[in-house]
Parts: C-alpha cells; structure tokens; sequence
C-alpha cells in the first residue's frame, strides 16, 4: 500500500525529494581529516631572515606542521602548512615521498600533497641563508630530516582520521590598516578566503584562512622561535573553533608587510587576534558548498637562474640546490576543493600577480593565492623593478634576493597552462 502511494506522489515532490537524497549523497563524499605537531627544535639552530649567525636562544609559542587531508569518491588532496621562512622544492619533494613510503598505496597520490610555508621570521633556517658567515650554510640537516619526518607524519594522522564534512566558505576584502605595500603604496590583493570544515556533529574539522602579509613584526633582536602573528592568530582560533586551524599565507612580494611598531610579542598577537576575528566574522555569513568534488592539476617548470648572487652561494654550497642548464626547476599547482580554487606561488609575489591570477581563475567568488606554495624561490616581481629599480623603494633589496627578472611571466604563463579555461565551465 505505501509502495503505491509513493508510486502516485506528486511529480514536483518527487524531484525534491531526489535532490534532497543527491544533495546528502555529494556532502556525504566529502571526508576529512586534520593532524598538527609542533616542529620547534629541541637544539640550538640559526634563525631565518633578517640577519646571520642569529641563534635560537628557546621557544616563545611553537612553530607547526600542520596537515588537512580532503578526499571525495575518488581522490584526495591534502594541504601542509609549515612555520618556516620558505621549504625549498627539493624538501618539499622529500615530504611528499616520505609520505608516500608511509602511505604505501591508496588514495592520496603523492604528488597531491601541497606544502606551503607561513614565512615566519623567528622559525628555524630551513634554506641555508643566515648561518654564521655569508660562505656558510645555516641548515642544520638533522632539524631538517626531523622536519620531513614529522610532516610527512601529519599527511598519514590526517589521513587516519578522515570523517564525513561538509563544507563552507566566505570571503571578502579586508583592508587592515596595519598592512602595507612599502614598494609599491596601495598595490594590495585585501582578499581574506575562510574555508571550514565541519563533521556530523557541527564541530570543526580544520579551518584554513589565506591573507597576504609578512610575519615580521618580531624583529632582529629576537632569538625566541615563534611564529609572529600566526601564533597569535592559531592561539585566537583555536579559542573560538577547535579543530586545525592553518594559516595559508598569500602574495606578500614586492613588500606586503605589517606595520610593526615595538616589535613585541604582544603587538604580534593583537595582530593576530585581530585577523582571527575577522575569519570567525566571516564564517557567521559562510555560503555552504554543495557539490564537494576535487579537482587537481600540476606542472614542472624551469625559470631561468639570472641572480649571480644565488649562483655563488649555490657554488659555495651555501645554497645546495640543482641548477638544470642554467635554470632552476620548481612546480605550481591548481587544485578546486568545492568550486574553491586554489593556486599555488613558489615564492613571495607581487600582488599584482595573485590578482593576475584570481582573473585566470574566472575571478571566482572564492580563491586562494597559496603564497610560498610547493617552494621558496624569493621574490617573485614585476620585470620594471629590474628595469627601472629608482622607481621602486626597496628594489636594490628586493632584487638582490629575487631569482631574476623573468620568473614573473614565466610563472604566470605556466599558470595559464593549468588552469581550466573558465568559459568552458
């Protein structure tokens, strides 16, 4: 008898119920997982950035490995985020194979691992820049083999602890005032993307939240490890969510940094703080994503090696980096979680470049510009500061620690390459 009346149930009522069925179904598919630990190192190490022969002197808040593993129906992607200066290529690779050993098989293809570094400039030398003397390289290898390790470690947690999600999202244009462009004044991408994820019981998953700026508001004279205003933004975050929260760092070239007043640990967590809130904001007007399929694709590719500079060190083994007839070989990456597209930058890019970027991608209500994505090339600029270095505050700096003048269209045609033509979308 039940069988007949729904047999003769109104046509419109039947089409709502079998969307109603496919829309649980796709939400259904989507399952992930998250897994954090702290890579601080237990001995002494050079710190990265500003000065040479800087040494840790202990730990103010920890520097993070952090993993989300993202899996549909029929594949997986998963998204590290290091506090580190920049992973170089080669090390990124190293985690992606130590992953894959882990792993041995399934549905996480190596290759599908995104690292990404939050740039950090209290966090261990990972690079080899600011060891004792220029001629010396500041790595220590076995911090770096423990870093590999315990990445690649997050890959498999976050893997194992896949649960059902459902997914979504909010973005806007943040203009905060303790943000800058000091080469180039009002050349800004102001976008702030919040992306959650949320198991059966409402909880959070992980959270990831992309914004470009520096970490530098901790200066030279500091010897503690931390992660500058992330730190305080993971201390916030975690307050108010639970769950991973990974902070994806964006276009910060050209020279995205924080005003940096006193310099104190407690101006890096207001800042922190203060972008938190804004994330949280976000999420109370997030658009839930109803189709969470994956997309993923990649490219190697060569940019020419023209900085005569990062051609000594790596001569000197100060920077042990291959170098492939006169070029230096790195990666970029697309990948779309839900429709949310995501590009990565293997270095620090002009903002120019991540809204050159977000306009490939179609402009989309949602993107992600995964700065220092899958690499650490340095600066990534537009070919005028080469050309015409007087016009730009900071150049003389800024080019001296920059591949060279054709990364910039290189990379951005690489980019073209790989992302899907979104007319046929």
């Amino acid at each position: 008898m039940r069988a007949n009346q729904f047999m003769v149930m109104p046509p419109i009522l039947l089409l709502v119920l079998l969307i109603f069925v496919y829309v649980c179904d796709a939400n259904a598919a989507l399952r992930v997982g998250a897994s954090a630990a702290s890579v601080s190192p237990q001995q002494q190490v050079f710190l990265a950035g500003y000065d040479r022969n800087r040494r840790s002197d202990g730990e103010h808040d920890p520097v993070f490995a952090k993993a989300v593993v993202v899996t549909d129906a029929h594949s997986a992607i998963a998204i590290v985020v290091i506090d580190c200066i920049g992973l170089l290529y080669p090390d990124v690779v190293r985690i992606r194979e130590r992953a894959g050993q882990l792993l041995n098989g399934g549905l996480l293809s190596p290759e599908q691992i995104i690292v990404t570094s939050t740039h950090t400039h209290a966090g261990p030398d990972v690079a080899g820049l600011w060891g004792a003397h220029i001629f010396s390289n500041g790595r220590d290898e076995a911090y770096i083999d423990f870093l590999v390790e315990t990445a690649a470690r997050q890959v498999v947690n976050a893997l194992a602890q896949l649960q059902p999600a459902t997914l979504r999202v909010a973005s806007a244009q943040a203009e905060l005032s303790w943000v800058e462009n000091r080469s180039e004044p009002g050349l800004l991408d102001n976008t702030i993307t919040t992306v959650q994820f949320i198991n059966p019981t409402g909880r959070s998953i992980a959270t990831l939240t992309n914004f470009p700026c520096h970490p530098t508001v901790l200066g030279p004279e500091n010897h503690l490890l931390s992660s500058d205003y992330v730190g305080g933004f993971y201390q916030a975050m975690d307050q108010r969510h639970g769950g991973a929260n990974l902070f994806l760092q964006g276009a910060i070239g050209g020279w995205v940094q924080p005003l940096q007043g006193d310099r104190s640990f407690t101006l890096a967590t207001d800042y922190g703080e203060l972008l938190a809130q804004i994330s949280t904001a976000l999420l109370l007007e997030a658009e839930s994503i109803r189709t969470p399929a994956l997309e993923f694709t990649a490219a190697t590719l060569d940019l020419p090696l023209e900085n005569f500079g990062f051609k000594l060190l790596m001569f000197l083994g100060v920077l042990d980096r291959e170098i492939f007839a006169g070029h230096l070989r790195t990666e970029v990456a697309w990948f779309s979680i839900g429709g949310i597209q995501f590009a990565t930058h293997p270095g620090e890019t002009s903002p120019v470049y991540s809204l050159a970027t977000r306009e490939l991608m179609g402009n989309p209500d949602h993107s992600v510009i995964l700065g220092l994505g899958l690499d650490a090339l340095g600066y990534i600029l537009k070919p005028e500061y080469f050309e015409t270095p007087e016009e730009f505050p900071h150049a003389e700096y800024l080019t001296t620690v920059s591949v060279g003048p054709h990364s910039a269209p290189e990379l951005m045609a690489a980019l073209a390459k790989i992302i899907p033509d979104q007319s046929n979308l």
